[in-house]
């Protein structure tokens, strides 16, 4: 996959931000491992917890799913408009 103009990793949000996965930049066994559940280009994900250390975790398509920080590293996303979730 070819890096989108504009968009960001995945591991650069912060906690509440809401994104669109633009594109996955890895091999096909891990692009097949998010697309079994859930995550391909276009989904709206919303980011639970990225501390800086340990894994990513986000929420997309009613379900949690935990990634490690070179995974999310792969994972190209644009913020939506009202990036952040109250709460």
């Amino acid at each position: 996959m070819v890096k989108q103009p504009d968009a960001m990793s995945l591991i650069s949000l912060a906690p509440g931000q809401r994104a669109r996965v633009e594109a996955i930049c890895c091999g096909q066994g891990f692009r097949m491992r998010l697309a079994a559940l859930g995550i391909i280009p276009g989904t709206v994900i919303t980011v639970l917890r990225n501390a800086g250390a340990g894994p990513v975790i986000v929420e997309a398509r009613g379900g949690r799913l935990a990634l490690g920080r070179g995974q999310a590293a792969k994972i190209e996303v644009r913020p939506t408009s009202g990036e952040t979730r109250g709460g």
